[in-house]
């Protein structure tokens, strides 16, 4: 775990480099120029001048007034409150096991920055690296909770791309690929480990306050692949609330205390497909999903580093254990779900998310 965080915490920095120039101050050493530039003519008209490469067509912008900054980089930590697991599983006389959660918490890694920023196209590349570690009680009371002990991490890449076509319409993509599991090395992933998700949206922004958007998913967020519709709201009412929606995946209420702080009330759905190994056989993947009810504070401390504070519940959506990634066609009856290799219930602690962030300007 301690190597996979570090390197990956020592590229994202040395990647930030270019990033971090763009939002530094300006050498203010340097003397100002011996004579000023010559005004512009009282009538000249600079609507008629746009960005040379677009041939002057004007595009609305991603930005929304008073919205979330944008973060660069991020080192967080999470941790929940102990929990009871309860597992029942594998065969046709399958066992029921329950096991003590004492901890369940670790690092939480992300890197993102634009490799092109112009008015017509913005491309950002990201990295990102989770870590739960898990504390069990009774560890050798089940084969799955010997597969826990190593804990579940995912490191994974990500692609977004905005694309405006013209002052009010806009194209959102965005790509991830997720190496999901059990594994304490990078050497230790196989293919085997890796999820991809995907999203397109059509997009409208009337105005600076308002960005909403239409379109479709492919992701592992509920814990397991789904196809479903997605849709983006973003609204600033006032300077002081507004909402930020990219439903199903999240929704927040916003309320904002000038332009340093923030407070936000809503939810986030988490989750992918995490392959641990093998037990009784077979392979064994753990569709995990959880639903987090949560309260999110954040506040400037100097220049573009923002501290974030969040607290809520983390509620288990899904977590059972499968002997394939995805769903299958298999039932256990005519109306009965796909047949769980480790059936799991857990109970929903409050957990706990420290972060510390570069944000865009």
């Amino acid at each position: 775990m301690a190597f996979t965080a570090y390197s990956l915490l020592t590229g994202a920095l040395l990647l930030a480099a270019p990033a971090l120039a763009q939002v530094m101050p300006a050498d203010t050493t340097r003397r100002a120029p011996a004579t000023l530039p010559t005004a512009p003519p009282a009538d000249e008209n600079f609507d008629q001048f746009g960005d040379a490469g677009d041939a002057g067509k004007s595009y609305n912008t991603q930005k929304v007034l008073y919205l979330t900054p944008t973060k660069l980089i991020t080192v967080g930590y999470e941790a929940q409150l102990p929990y009871d697991l309860t597992s029942t599983g594998p065969g046709l006389l399958p066992a029921t096991a329950k096991t003590r959660v004492s901890a369940a918490r670790g690092l939480r890694l992300a890197f993102n920055a634009p490799v092109i920023s112009r008015n017509s196209l913005i491309v950002n590349l990201g990295l990102t690296y989770w870590d739960t570690a898990l504390r069990l009680a009774q560890p050798d009371a089940s084969p799955y909770f010997q597969l826990l002990q190593n804990g579940l991490r995912t490191l994974g890449a990500n692609a977004t791309v905005f694309k405006p076509l013209d002052k009010v319409h806009f194209l959102l993509f965005q790509a991830n690929a997720d190496a999901s599991g059990n594994y304490t090395t990078p050497g230790d992933i196989s293919g085997k480990n890796f999820t991809f998700s995907g999203t397109a949206i059509f997009g409208w922004k009337p105005n600076d306050n308002l960005q909403w958007g239409l379109g479709a998913t492919r992701t592992y967020r509920a814990g397991q692949l789904l196809y479903v519709p997605v849709v983006l709201y973003n609204r600033t009412f006032s300077p002081q609330w507004g909402v930020e929606v990219v439903f199903p995946a999240r929704a927040e209420v916003r309320r904002n205390f000038g332009t340093t702080a923030l407070l936000k009330f809503g939810y986030e759905l988490e989750g992918n497909a995490y392959y641990v190994g093998q037990a009784a056989g077979s392979d064994v993947y753990v569709r995990r999903g959880e639903l987090k009810p949560r309260l999110t504070y954040e506040q400037q401390l100097s220049g573009f580093v923002w501290l974030s504070a969040q607290a809520g519940l983390r509620y288990n959506y899904r977590n059972d254990a499968f002997r394939t990634q995805n769903p299958t066609a298999e039932r256990e009856s005519l109306f009965g779900s796909e047949p769980a290799l480790f059936a799991n219930k857990l109970t929903n602690p409050l957990y706990f998310n420290l972060s510390l962030n570069l944000v865009s300007p």
